[in-house]
């Protein structure tokens, strides 16, 4: 028998628990080299020329051209210049204070010795914008591939692929395995237990077909012991998850022209590790029995982990008295029966006297979860779930302000219509890749002066209906950057050395729900309680002279606090919106007898005269938006 259970294998099918599985086959996508991709693209440049590209003197992003020259980020344009002759430097698109636009500068930048082609600091902001609309691209072929996809910065993302992985094991007729054998004939045994439903939830699968031994990965397989590549069903899913991805790759460099590293394993945590051990343009698979090699190779430590490449991590070095060298096989010999062991360990440490709580990053209260984080890593076993949802709690917009650049309220102004236009921007990103409204609430001006003081102010931003409105924005920041002027006339706070503006507070409005959906169906939550009129006779006559009883007149429902009764009546208003939006129905309470004679009668009783033709009624879109948007 199989080491996995039937209840392994159908986890893939669900996307909030597929990653909780053995059988999990998570993905992670690098687009190498991002930025510099995207001006080779951009300007015609093949992927033999040395292109960098350029923020003001700093390199940002070395395509893989150039760093065979040993170019790297580290590096000075100047610098980078003197390593290599013909190389292609690109200054980043920027904003010009007072505009409301960014744009390309080609052949503009701090290298270029004629002054008229120089790229002012003082006046001008880098825009990111370019890159983020590519990413976007991006993005929208792996959500078409692919149903559960995490963004996990501007060139990479994560990939659930259990679904698919599933249904192509269940459900294929037409893979071929080879020329005269089908997916579906080598599995017929487990398709037919399963569409029968003939096993038993926590019993284990089936050993694997011999006949499924030919599937073939797509891709490197780190396999240093030279291990047979498919010996059970965690196999079998990471061949067929590698087919997947590379045929995902070849959709981004066939329609954009990008090429990615791929890395493929059980875990988030050990498919970004795999992603970056062979680049470019390159996929790296880690089985599940090959996760101690590949942890251990030489390439990692703890600190190479996702979340623990910062101070936490270094902390970890010096509490667990971790070598600097070999780090994660450390922590697996030195607790190498459960986390409990980890745990304890830990809890001295935080306990001695000589340890410092005020700096550690190490909360006393949360070793437990700690521990057990690091005693799964060690062994490449943390699983953590995919999110495709925008987590958004703030957005920013700023400028380190040199020389005069900001010397009154017009040049503060002049920034602030360049914030908002970035803002915007980022807004209008995330609408169109969640497919939401995104609104922001409160804005705040942060500034700094000459002497270095800062001052702050923030409040609320109105809006003329449910869109965000880049005018509103503005409005409010230059009414505080007004308020905050008035300490202006002292003499140390011009010119400014620093400005900001901050959205936070943000609604998050699903384009594909109804007013209805947005209130509730309040209808069915609150139920009459006729239905318990036996048990209500044994109350006290006293306990229902002080219970109050509000009571919704259309529905007969009664309540007992005024807040229920003030969400019931939140959905009566709701329900009234809807019905003027998408009409209403004959059995509508919120229609007189009156009115649905008038609206559903087919024949009206003593009418004499020939009635007049009535225009046709417009009909309605039945979307929301159209509701709120004020017609022009």
């Amino acid at each position: 028998m199989s080491k996995f259970t039937w209840k392994e294998l159908i986890q893939l099918g669900s996307p909030s628990k597929a990653y909780e599985s053995s059988l999990a086959c998570i993905a992670h996508i690098d687009m190498n080299a991002f930025f510099a991709q995207v001006e080779q693209m951009r300007c015609g440049l093949s992927k033999e020329d040395p292109v960098v590209c350029v923020q003001w003197n700093s390199i940002i992003a070395v395509s893989y051209a150039a760093r065979k020259y040993g170019i790297s980020r580290m590096d000075t344009i100047q610098e980078a210049l003197k390593k290599c002759s013909n190389l292609i430097p690109i200054h980043t698109a920027v904003f010009k204070k007072g505009e409301d636009f960014w744009q390309y500068h080609d052949g503009c930048g701090s290298w270029v010795q004629d002054p008229a082609k120089q790229i002012s600091v003082e006046d001008h902001k880098v825009s990111l914008e370019p890159y983020r609309r590519e990413s976007r691209k991006a993005l929208k072929i792996f959500k078409s591939a692919c149903d559960l996809v995490e963004r996990a910065s501007i060139d990479e993302v994560f990939l659930d692929l259990g679904r698919i992985c599933f249904n192509m094991l269940m459900f294929d007729n037409e893979y071929e395995l080879t020329g005269d054998l089908k997916l579906k004939d080598a599995l017929s045994n487990i398709r037919e237990a399963f569409i029968g439903g003939n096993y038993d939830i926590n019993s284990h699968l089936p050993l694997i077909p011999e006949k499924i031994k030919s599937l073939k990965f797509e891709g490197d397989v780190f396999n240093p012991e030279g291990r047979d590549l498919i010996t059970d069903w965690d196999d079998v899913i990471l061949a067929l998850g590698s087919q997947v991805c590379k045929g995902i790759r070849d959709s981004i460099k066939d329609i954009l022209g990008y090429t990615t590293s791929c890395g493929l394993s059980s875990t988030k945590n050990v498919c970004k590790l795999a992603s970056n051990y062979k680049k470019p343009d390159a996929q790296t698979i880690v089985k599940n029995d090959c996760l101690l090699d590949f942890l251990d190779c030489g390439k990692f430590e703890i600190t190479s982990f996702w979340t623990l490449g910062g101070v936490l991590g270094k902390e970890l070095i010096d509490v667990l008295d971790l070598p600097h060298e070999n780090s994660i096989k450390h922590i697996r010999e030195t607790w190498p029966d459960n986390a409990g062991q980890l745990k304890e360990f830990l809890d001295a440490k935080v306990k001695q006297s000589d340890y410092d709580r005020s700096t550690s990053n190490i909360d006393p209260l949360k070793t437990a979860d700690l521990a057990e984080k690091l005693f799964k890593l060690s062994r490449g076993r943390y699983g953590l779930p995919l999110s495709s949802r925008p987590v958004v709690k703030s957005m920013m917009s700023n400028k380190n302000l040199r020389g005069k650049s900001c010397n009154s309220i017009v040049d503060c102004i002049s920034w602030l219509e360049v914030f908002c236009a970035e803002l915007t921007s980022r807004i209008q990103d995330l609408e169109q890749e969640y497919n939401k409204i995104v609104i922001p609430r409160t804005v705040s001006i942060s500034l700094k002066t000459k002497s270095y003081e800062v001052y702050r102010k923030s409040g609320p931003v109105a809006y003329k209906g449910i869109n965000f409105q880049s005018h509103e924005l503005l409005k409010v920041g230059i009414k505080f950057v007004t308020d905050l002027d008035i300490k202006g006339k002292n003499k140390s706070y011009y010119p400014l050395t620093k400005l900001s503006m901050t959205i936070t507070n943000f609604d998050i409005i699903d384009l594909q729900k109804t007013v209805v959906d947005m209130f509730g169906n309040q209808v069915h939550t609150f139920k009459s309680s006729a239905g318990k009129e036996d048990e209500e006779k044994t109350t006290s006559s006293k306990a229902d002279e002080k219970t109050p009883k509000l009571e919704c007149c259309k529905y007969q429902v009664t309540f007992t606090d005024q807040k229920a009764l003030q969400e019931h009546a939140d959905y009566h208003l709701a329900l009234k919106l809807s019905e003027g939006l998408n009409g209403a129905e004959e059995s509508s309470k919120n229609l007189s007898f009156g009115e649905k004679r008038l609206l559903f009668s087919r024949k009206r009783p003593n009418s004499q005269h020939t009635a007049t033709p009535q225009k046709k009624q417009v009909t309605s879109s039945k979307n929301i938006l159209s509701f709120f948007t004020r017609k022009k």
